[in-house]
C-alpha cells in the first residue's frame, strides 16, 4: 500500500523533527539528520509511504520469541 501524507513540521526535539499530518492531525516523528537540507518549523511536506509486510524479519520474530520463551521454560523446570 502506497500513501502520500501531507504534513507540517511542527518542531524539532532533541534531533527529532515532529510533523503534524494535515489530514488527521497525527504527529509523525523523523530523525532530524535525515531531513532535506533547508526545512524548518512551519514548512509543509509531502511524505511518501509505503507499508509492506516484512515477511523474512517476521519469522525471525517469531523464532526468536519461541526460543526465549522455550528458555523460559527449561530454566523454570516446565
Amino acid at each position: 500500500m502506497k500513501r502520500e501524507i501531507k504534513a507540517t513540521l511542527d518542531r524539532v526535539e532533541d534531533g527529532i523533527a515532529v510533523f503534524i499530518t494535515s489530514e488527521k492531525e497525527i504527529s509523525l516523528e523523523w530523525p532530524e539528520n535525515e531531513l532535506p537540507n533547508g526545512l524548518k518549523e512551519g514548512d509543509m511536506v509531502t511524505i511518501f509511504a509505503e507499508i509492506k509486510k516484512d515477511q523474512t524479519a517476521t519469522q525471525e520474530s517469531k523464532k526468536r520469541i519461541e526460543d526465549k520463551l522455550e528458555q523460559l521454560r527449561n530454566k523454570n523446570g516446565k
